[in-house]
């Protein structure tokens, strides 16, 4: 397929049909593997921690849908990783004298190498990723420009199986919180994710319970997952985190997020073959210690959440209501967060909503099943002057039929007051917010999972 003919689907799935599916994947061949039973086929569990699993396998969760590899008497042991290149088209970009311009990048995006292990009583799970060489990691921003100028691990855990239901996780895992592992489809991710509470992984330990229509998890946290390499003060990490914010921030503040007691719990009302349905509910308490100040805030989210499937249909939404209280010595209406060596100001109070629907096309479109999507985030702020963030995607997901390994994400992204999403907006576009437009870029990332 060229790359006329992949833009021309996606602009069909913007223009006619555009609702496609995360969950679908595990309603045809795809078999899961939950941790510590396999339970819940028609409709994946929401089990945070990932085990030996390609991304390529995203849409569905992140779970192993490879033959296993490694295996040994005492167990089974995995290795792997993926490979990724990107092309962002930038519609409201600036060029280095300010004026308005449209930009192009062809680049470089990661390469994460990871492994595994399982057995009847033992799990574990490690991903190390390498960015860098980019457009984003480049001059302008001070970077020297090479792949692995900023690298991070993503996740490393070990676990033990107390029965087939349950489980217990040590390490640097996924915190329990909301639609686990993501709260949608697209490559960008949502809102949640720019916020600090979609896919966030801390040092902990968790306890997991998974049955075929019930499962939960609790989870403490004293840490949240660490800085690691690259020029930012405190945020060369994976997940959004609550950071000690940079210095090109304007009234940056200096927290850590701390003790960190966090919750959720997802009960499927039915499940059968044509359609299934779920409501969840999540909690997280935490204290923030600010460096400045010496004082120690709060950090309170409350979420609900429902999920659910109809034949290829597939549909996700979450509410969640933040309240932060970072003791911040100048201003308290926003806190300093950050993630992939960069960090920027958010609102410290308001209502995250997030909704997609999804549709799995039936038959290949050339060489790729085509999963196409359509999703709606945004943040309201409690504060009357701060303006709300907003992003919309439109996109779709292409496996190659032949060797699944490969997928190509393609996303047409729309946000206002997105820090993601067109020049100006990036430091207090979640916080107070930019200048209230809407902004346009479309993304391609190609990545081979091995």
């Amino acid at each position: 397929m060229t790359m006329k003919s992949l833009a021309i689907a996606f602009l069909g799935c913007a223009a006619g049909t555009v609702l496609c599916a995360s969950t679908v994947w595990a309603q045809g061949t795809v078999e899961l593997d939950a941790e510590p039973s396999r339970v819940n086929r028609v409709q994946p569990v929401a089990v945070p921690d990932p085990t030996y699993a390609p991304e390529a396998a995203k849409p569905a969760g992140n779970f192993d849908i490879a033959p296993p590899k490694g295996k040994t008497e005492f167990g089974t042991f995995t290795f792997g990783g993926a490979i990724r290149a990107r092309y962002d088209w930038r519609f409201n970009d600036v060029g280095l004298g300010g004026q308005p311009k449209a930009s192009e990048h062809f680049d470089f995006d990661m390469l994460s190498l990871k492994a595994a292990y399982d057995s009847d009583t033992i799990f574990g799970a490690a991903q190390y990723r390498f960015y860098g060489g980019s457009s984003i990691y480049g001059p302008r921003n001070g970077y020297r420009g090479y792949p692995g100028e900023v690298s991070f691990p993503m996740w490393a855990y070990v676990g033990y199986k107390l029965t087939r239901e349950d489980s217990i996780t040590f390490g640097l895992n996924q915190a329990p919180f909301g639609l686990t592992p993501y709260f949608g489809t697209s490559f960008i991710e949502t809102l949640g994710f720019t916020m600090g509470l979609e896919e966030v992984y801390n040092f902990g330990v968790k306890y997991s319970h998974v049955e075929s229509d019930l499962n939960y998890q609790v989870g403490y946290y004293p840490g949240a997952n660490p800085n690691a390499i690259g020029l930012s003060l405190d945020s060369a990490r994976y997940s959004t985190n609550i950071v000690r914010g940079d210095s090109y921030l304007p009234f940056a503040s200096r927290n850590a997020e701390q003790n960190m007691f966090i919750g959720r719990a997802e009960y499927f009302l039915y499940k059968n073959d044509l359609a299934s349905l779920a409501f969840g509910a999540s909690i997280w308490h935490s204290d923030l210690y600010n460096f400045d100040t010496r004082q120690t805030g709060t950090k309170q989210l409350e979420g609900v959440h429902v999920l659910g499937t109809y034949g290829a249909w597939g549909f996700k939404g979450i509410f969640i209501r933040q309240d932060i209280d970072p003791k911040n010595p100048i201003r308290n209406d926003f806190v300093s967060v950050g993630g992939f060596d960069f960090s920027y100001n958010m609102a410290s109070r308001g209502n995250f909503v997030s909704a997609e629907v999804t549709y799995k096309v039936a038959d290949p479109i050339g060489p790729f099943t085509v999963v196409p999507y359509a999703g709606y985030s945004a943040y309201f702020k409690d504060k009357a002057s701060f303006q709300n963030s907003e992003r919309f995607i439109l996109g779709g997901a292409w496996t190659l039929t032949a060797d699944p390994n490969l997928v190509i994400y393609t996303e047409g992204v729309f946000g206002r007051n997105d820090p993601y999403v067109g020049a100006g907006q990036f430091s207090s576009g979640l916080a107070q917010g930019g200048d209230n437009k809407w902004k346009t870029r479309f993304i391609m990332n190609i990545g081979y999972y091995f």
